[in-house]
């Protein structure tokens, strides 16, 4: 028996202006282009388009920016009910280009940002009615108050009984200093079963210095379901149980890789739907079932950088299905 199919997802939502030139820095980018963005939003419409009843947790200012991105989340099929305004900060801003080197370039306007005023108020206990998976990221735990109301989220997403999924999303220059970065990472996977992440945040986060030694850290240390590990287009790396599984990814006329890792994670989550509640209790999941997920994972991920930013890029099931028919094992 699985869980009921809802997702709730809580984190920060707010405006990418990304450089309409690319290949330079920020000085000297000409114009910017405004979209959508905020990783566990981009889960949250992942996710509404593979099927999933989808629910965004978060707060934007009260303004034109706010009202766009809800309006966005709301016209690709996100329950924006939870979602909440506020007159005391401004929607959070993000400037985003890419270098020469391949490189982001970007700066945050958050000072304070509205997505930082979430409040232990917003986070009620009419969220968490029924079951389901609920996805969280580490942007919120940056400043209070949304720090407070992340962790109490994450405790009723388990009083409910959630499959509780982190994605860490490593972003050193909002943080007072790394050692905080990794000490509240930590405190997120102290609940966490499903646990997304590149190379470089999970040695970041065991303090390792190779991915061999930081997954060793996390199997011993937290009670962690499933783990995977992006490896861009080389794939990803699942691990699960005594399962541990090398998949590899596609290759696609990429465009933009904006979102790519949330695409993933909303493959992920969306294909082990039926699996849910063995993640949760600790059971083992069946090798193929976790192979599969993890290449239409993969699919979903490759999908979302063939066109340009995050939210229009995510693709639909049909047009994943599509694609992994025209791409058999």
């Amino acid at each position: 028996m699985s869980l009921d199919k809802k997702a709730l997802c809580l984190g920060e939502l707010l405006i990418d202006f990304v450089s309409t030139a690319s290949g330079v820095t920020l000085k000297d980018a000409p114009g910017f282009e405004k979209a959508p963005g905020g990783a566990p939003a981009n889960v949250a419409v992942g996710l509404a388009k593979l099927g999933i009843e989808a629910y965004f947790i978060g707060k934007v200012g009260k303004d034109a920016f706010g009202e766009f991105l809800r309006e966005t989340l709301a016209r690709n099929g996100v329950n924006t009910r939870f979602l909440t305004m506020t007159e005391k900060a401004k929607t959070t801003l993000a400037f985003v280009s890419l270098t020469k080197e391949g490189e982001r370039d970007f700066v945050f306007y958050r000072d304070p940002g509205a997505d930082t005023l979430l409040d232990q108020s917003d986070i009620t206990e009419e969220c968490f009615q029924g079951s389901g998976v609920f996805h969280f990221g580490s942007i919120t735990m940056t400043h209070e108050p949304a720090c407070s109301a992340t962790l109490k989220a994450l405790g009723l997403a388990e009083k409910y009984g959630y499959l509780i999924s982190f994605d860490p999303n490593l972003r050193l220059q909002l943080w007072k200093d790394p050692e905080e970065a990794r000490f509240r990472m930590r405190q997120g996977l102290e609940k966490t079963h499903v646990l997304k992440v590149n190379e470089e945040e999970a040695r970041f986060i065991a303090a390792s210095e190779s991915l061999e030694g930081a997954l060793a850290f996390l199997q011993e240390r937290y009670r962690l379901a499933l783990i995977a590990v992006t490896l861009g287009k080389k794939g990803c790396l699942v691990v699960s149980g005594k399962s541990r599984l090398e998949v590899p990814g596609f290759s696609v006329a990429t465009v933009d890789t904006t979102g790519a890792g949330d695409g993933f994670v909303a493959g992920l989550l969306s294909s082990l739907y039926m699996f849910w509640k063995d993640l949760r209790d600790g059971k083992d999941i069946p090798e193929d079932a976790l192979y599969h997920a993890a290449r239409r994972a993969n699919a979903v991920g490759a999908l979302t950088t063939t066109r340009k930013g995050a939210i229009p890029a995510l693709p639909t099931q049909e047009e994943v299905e599509i694609f992994l028919e025209e791409h058999p094992l």
